[in-house]
């Protein structure tokens, strides 16, 4: 059974983006495209829609905390490329001192394994701490990409000054949170795939700059909308929903994942 952790998430009423495909297209020159922007900005989703609309092999690595013992994150990458040849190596005690080493043999043997071209995926990758190990294994995983392979991480950040040397060589190609905006008129095409109605163009107007051009902002306050009548959206108060659907919204997905004392300070 395949783990959600290895598994490219589903695409359920997802808008197709054709001009950020043609952008992704574009960064490929490159064999790594770093895709960074704050939550909810549709990184996850603008990638996985791409590999499905060209059609590309991809194996996909979600990455989390645990990740920061790169014996964990070995095993289960190892574990999502096994298929039906032996399992990749084990990161055991007697490789410890020589991470780099290892790093780099199993990164050539899990790119040899992969049906060229293909694509690996490295989703939320500003989960890993600043001080985890894997930013050294990532160096190496960079540097062993073969031809036909192409490396896609996404992340909130921008690269770690640990890949600064492959930033420095041109390895990296980056999309970053102002290509990621919406424009107006993926904006109507967003409303209306996922609330198909008369929406007027005033409105959609009024979403989509209340929301800065920002993926969640625009949902969140599209199903607010639904529920109280659309005449909010002209002008009526539209301000006062936006502040507390998006206070809810950094509540849950930033302010509660920070630390006690980042907590204590932001409070």
């Amino acid at each position: 059974m395949a783990l959600a952790k290895t598994s490219r998430p589903a695409l359920a009423r997802t808008l197709a983006r054709p001009r950020l495909f043609r952008l992704l297209d574009r960064a490929g020159r490159r064999p790594v495209t770093w895709v960074w922007a704050p939550p909810g900005a549709g990184k996850t989703t603008m990638v996985a829609s791409y590999l499905a609309a060209r059609r590309r092999r991809a194996l996909w690595y979600q990455l989390d905390s645990g990740d920061a013992d790169v014996a964990t994150f070995f095993y289960y990458l190892g574990q999502a490329a096994a298929g039906r040849k032996r399992p990749l190596p084990l990161l055991t005690a007697e490789y410890r001192q020589g991470l780099a080493v290892f790093a780099r043999r199993f990164f050539r043997e899990l790119y040899a394994r992969l049906p060229g071209p293909a694509t690996v995926v490295f989703d939320n990758y500003q989960e890993v701490p600043a001080r985890s190990e894997l930013h050294e294994v990532m160096v190496e995983a960079l540097a062993e990409i073969p031809k036909g392979i192409r490396l896609i991480v996404i992340s909130r950040a921008e690269p770690p000054a640990e890949l600064a040397r492959h930033r420095a060589q041109q390895v990296i190609e980056s999309i970053e949170w102002s290509e990621l905006r919406f424009t107006t008129a993926e904006a109507d095409r967003l409303v209306r795939r996922l609330a198909p109605g008369r929406w007027s163009p005033k409105t959609i107007r009024a979403l989509h700059g209340s929301a800065d051009d920002w993926c969640a902002g625009m949902i969140l306050q599209l199903d607010r909308l639904r529920h109280e009548g659309e005449t909010r959206a002209e002008g009526v108060g539209l301000g006062q929903a936006v502040s507390e659907v998006l206070f809810d919204y950094f509540a849950g997905e930033i302010f509660k994942r920070t630390e006690p004392r980042v907590q204590n300070v932001l409070l």
